[in-house]
């Protein structure tokens, strides 16, 4: 069984479409359009296997779009989807290459009943297994009830199982009560988490040491171009892409990535500096590619001697 697996309780089906010079009201020929199944974890699987590591996706897919998933699997990439009533989700990007700006519509999708919850928290229970790490990723869908990744997370914890929480709203709030080992917010989700602003680098870490003194051993902050925040229980470090993409194909699915990069150093055992190295180099690999989670490993080596790593001094 895949030591690596990822949750995601709400997939979707990513449209992307790409315009120059995007009008409203005006009728437009997309120059490039393509259609993914997807979903945060879905992402981050995708970005796991394209680091050459195995992994297994769990989570709820719509009856009707099922075989979109099913196409996912490869050799390393494998699925045991929860099949739900109703149809998957659409999420829409409007990327307009005149301006690089990007317009993001989401339609709604299925919607889990509380048999679908306990089904999915069976599945995640028998490949639960000591030394496996587990991503929880993405929203909740309609019906799901706001401690369900909490519940998830003690499943888990149980079962001696690492988990990664990467989750908004009260996925978040009521996750980190079940203390995941690793939480990655970026910092809008942080920021309404503790319901303060955070203006600056130094803020954002002290705030993530006060997370991880609260029993969370590692909590990543996201901070798009500006890159990461690590904080740990003696070290608060920062990394990001010291050089600016002079084109990017696309951001949706960066942040995916980069968990992905994460939990890929977690398994392989490799030491703080050099995991948020390869995340943040997983992450910025993804605005090169078309398909959220799908890079090539190539474009990783390139940009990782280019991530810059810094410690961040704290009064926490």
């Amino acid at each position: 069984m895949a030591k690596l697996m990822t949750v995601t309780a709400n997939t979707a089906i990513d449209l992307l479409l790409e315009v120059e010079s995007f009008a409203l009201g005006e009728t437009l020929s997309a120059s490039r359009s393509a259609e993914f199944a997807c979903g945060k974890g879905i992402n981050v699987a995708k970005a796991i296997e394209s680091q050459g590591s195995e992994v297994l996706c769990l989570g709820f897919a719509g009856a009707h779009s099922i075989d979109a998933f099913h196409a996912l699997q490869t050799e390393r990439l494998t699925t045991d989807l929860t099949v739900v009533s109703g149809k998957t989700r659409t999420n829409i990007t409007l990327h307009d290459s005149a301006s690089g700006r990007e317009t993001h519509i989401r339609t709604a999708g299925f919607r889990v009943t509380e048999d679908d919850c306990r089904r999915l928290c069976e599945t995640v229970e028998s490949h639960a297994e000591p030394g496996a790490i587990v991503i929880i990723s993405g929203s909740l869908p309609p019906g799901a009830p706001n401690d369900f990744y909490r519940s998830l997370i003690k499943v888990c914890r149980e079962r001696g199982v690492t988990t990664f929480l990467d989750a908004s709203d009260s996925g978040l709030s009521l996750g980190i009560e079940a203390k995941p080992d690793v939480i990655k917010p970026n910092q809008q989700e942080l920021e309404a988490l503790l319901g303060k602003s955070l203006p600056d680098e130094r803020s954002i870490a002290e705030a993530a040491r006060e997370l991880v003194g609260q029993g969370i051993q590692r909590v990543y902050v996201s901070r798009g171009e500006h890159g990461c925040i690590a904080a740990y229980e003696n070290m608060t470090i920062s990394a990001y892409f010291n050089t600016a993409p002079e084109q990017i194909v696309s951001r949706v699915g960066c942040g995916d990535a980069l968990v992905a990069g994460l939990a890929v150093a977690a398994w392989q055992g490799l030491d703080a500096k050099t995991a948020l190295r390869l995340g943040v180099a997983c992450g910025s690999a993804n605005l090169f590619s078309p398909e959220p989670g799908r890079f090539e490993p190539t474009r990783v080596n390139e940009i990782i001697s280019r991530i810059v790593v810094e410690d961040i001094l704290t009064s926490v």
